[in-house]
Parts: structure tokens; sequence; C-alpha cells
């Protein structure tokens, strides 16, 4: 995915600069057409320095005041582009990024990625694997500020501490995957408590420590599945089964279809875990109805905590309070 998208982008790159020197030569051609004398000027400004290069390679130029006649040429050019109507750097070289100059790159002789082509490259990256504008959800923007300080019914501590608690459980499996103490974790608890933003936090993490990450909800993997039980293509399906880590959101809310939604979820879960590749889950149900609705043998795959590490979120729903 990543290389996919990185020779997207250089052949965008490509385009930009294919597109910057035509937009070089219309300018050239419409103002020198306008005002010859610049033309003029600018061909007696390449010959002198390709004389000016020539002559310090030959050997018969000593302090050469090619600098000085070079500035004298410039600032003409520049007085005639004003007098013209134009702006006196109307022909610089035209980029969309100066740094890189639509290159992508910047350093010599070893070059890096520009800020331009690497925020382009995330941009797209979260888009396709399901995170969009949730990107903006990190660890650093969780604002435990929002849950109540006050202690949750029945329990020793308020929601507040329990976020803390569970914010740094969540941000510390990101960073240490695939090290964590367990492959998978699974996020259980009512709507509203933030299951979802730290789901999209942990995406991010992850992606920007270099892993093949893919979110979906469980609608949307059921509606694959099902394409693929009835018509036999399994490449989408195959892409959410190699994954490095999979974040599978709203685990029961997706419809019970026969014969597809235990079968698929369970092949889903058993592969991902034969191959110790990581799986995140998310849902608002129970232990309890986990096995009533997917059966014992799925239910157990995710209550094992050697394999699953269960996160239960309790309190007020945050959209309420």
């Amino acid at each position: 995915m990543r290389n996919a998208i990185l020779r997207e982008l250089q052949a965008e790159y490509d385009q930009q600069q294919m597109r910057n020197d035509q937009e070089n030569q219309r300018r050239l051609a419409e103002v020198t057409g306008k005002c010859p004398e610049i033309a003029q000027l600018m061909d007696e400004r390449q010959n002198m320095i390709f004389a000016g290069l020539r002559g310090i390679l030959d050997g018969r130029v000593q302090g050469s005041d090619l600098p000085q006649r070079m500035d004298v040429m410039n600032t003409r050019i520049s007085q005639l582009l004003k007098q013209n109507g134009y702006a006196e750097n109307y022909l610089d070289p035209v980029y969309r990024c100066p740094r890189c100059k639509d290159t992508g790159y910047v350093g010599e002789p070893v070059k890096d990625m520009c800020e331009c082509l690497r925020g382009a490259f995330y941009a797209r990256l979260y888009q396709q694997v399901g995170l969009g504008e949730k990107a903006r959800q990190t660890f650093e923007s969780f604002d435990l500020n929002v849950f109540p300080d006050k202690k949750v019914e029945g329990q020793p501590f308020t929601q507040r501490q329990l976020m803390e608690i569970i914010r740094e459980q969540c941000q510390a499996w990101a960073e240490q995957y695939p090290k964590a103490q367990t492959s998978d974790m699974l996020l259980m608890g009512p709507s509203g408590l933030g299951k979802t933003f730290l789901m999209h936090a942990m995406a991010k993490c992850l992606l920007d420590r270099g892993f093949n990450v893919l979110m979906m909800s469980a609608y949307r993997f059921l509606d694959v599945a099902r394409k693929a039980y009835f018509s036999g293509q399994m490449t989408e399906l195959d892409s959410i089964m190699e994954a490095d880590v999979l974040l599978l959101d709203d685990l029961g809310s997706e419809p019970l279809m026969e014969n597809i939604t235990i079968v698929q979820l369970f092949n889903l879960i058993n592969e991902r875990q034969t191959a110790g590749k990581g799986t995140v889950i998310s849902t608002n149900l129970s232990e309890s109805d986990l096995k009533n609705r997917y059966t014992e043998r799925i239910a157990s795959r995710l209550t094992d905590r050697r394999q699953c590490m269960q996160v239960v979120f309790m309190g007020e729903d945050i959209r309420r309070v």
C-alpha cells in the first residue's frame, strides 16, 4: 500500500513539474513578445554565464567580475518587467513547493522526503486505511477533561481516572506492537465512552511507525465477506486478513447473516491469531452478549487473556454530559 501511494504521488509530482515547465515557457513567450529588449537581455545573460564558465575552466579568467555583471543584468530585467506591468519575479521558475522544487525530495547527496510530499503521503495513507480526517484524533489530542471527575457507580475510581489508565494501555499497546503483551485487544463498553477515538489514535500511531494498518466497521467487514462469499472474489477480504493490524469498530452492529457472519468472523480472528497479526476490536456488547450472539467458540477467542487484552470502558456517555 505504501509503495503504491508513493508511486502515485511521484507520478503526480512528475506531472506538476511538466505543468511548471509549460507555465515558465508561457510566461517567457508572453513577456518577450511584449518587450523584445528582455529577450535580448536574457540571451546576453546566458551567453555571459557560458563565457564566464568556459573562461574559468580554461584558466583564462582571474578574479572574474561575472557576479557584478550578472547583478546589473538582472536589475535591468526586473526594471523592464515592472515597466511593462509584471511583477519583478514574474520570470522566476514556478514551483508549488519552493523547498523541493516540486520533486518531493530535498538534500544532497542523500535525499529526504520533503514536508510537502510527506504530508500528501500520510493524508492519502490515512484516507485509504479508513482514517481520513479522523487522523487528527491522537493520543496527544485525547482530552481527559471531557470525562466526569466523579466516581463510576459501584467503583472506587472516577471516570476520568479510568480513562487515563485506558488511554495509557492503548498507547502502550500501539507503541510496543508487535512486542505488546498480547497480539489482540478488545475494547468493551457502552457507546459514547471514547472507544472509537482511541482506536483512531492507535491506528495513527501504528501507521506512523510504518505498519500496514486497516480500520473498518464491523458492518463494512460483513459487507466485504458477504460479497466474497457469493462472488468468490477474495482480493479485498485477503487484504483485510493480511494487514499487520486490523482495527474492527463497533462489533455487534452488523446484521447476523446465516453461514456468513459467524463463520467469516471466526475465520478472520482465527487466521489472524494463527498468523500472529494484531487485531483490535471495539464492541458495545458484554462478554455474555458476545457468547450469545457469536457462539462460545468466538467469544473464547476474544476473552482469552493470554491472546487478547480486555479493556472495559465505564461511566456516562460524554455526548450526553
